[in-house]
């Protein structure tokens, strides 16, 4: 008399458990490639809105020394420039301080967080003020000299 084996179920565990390591070691790579691409990107990111608010920044400040140099001329009494900025730069928002102490702008992003100071070169005083990212009015007056508004 023969008796029958029972059937090994083996092979059918081997076959689920290979797809389950696969899929596990293929997430876990995936995983692994969107970290490091992301601390990229999120570089990349800070070194373009530093460069954009250096732009920025450098086209402000020309503007404040035009008018500086035209409200100096004698008989101007009172000289008044627009300059057109971008609102945001590289997809954020920005606000612009001018310090009359150090005759700096100071540009700051608000995401990711990136500060940017820029020396203006003017004869006449700066007036303390802070505004926020696009077109900006610069004035000149003779009574309180050269002041930056939105």
């Amino acid at each position: 008399m023969s008796r029958a084996r029972p059937r090994s179920t083996d092979r059918g565990v081997s076959t689920a458990l290979g797809y389950v390591l696969t899929l596990t070691i293929t997430v876990v790579l995936i995983s692994g490639l969107m970290v490091a691409a992301g601390g990229f990107v999120s570089d990349e990111r800070e070194r373009v809105t530093e460069t954009e608010l250096d732009v920025v920044g450098n086209r402000l400040a020309a503007g404040i020394e035009s008018v500086d140099r035209i409200g100096a001329a004698p008989g101007e009494s009172r000289v008044e420039a627009r300059v057109r900025l971008p609102p945001r730069v590289a997809g954020t928002t920005y606000t612009i301080e001018v310090l009359p102490a150090s005759n700096e702008l100071v540009l700051t992003s608000t995401d990711p967080e990136v500060t940017v100071r820029v020396s203006v070169e003017t004869e006449t005083s700066l007036a303390a003020s802070r505004v926020d990212g696009g077109d900006v009015t610069i004035t000149y007056d003779p009574s309180s000299g050269v002041e930056v508004a939105s």
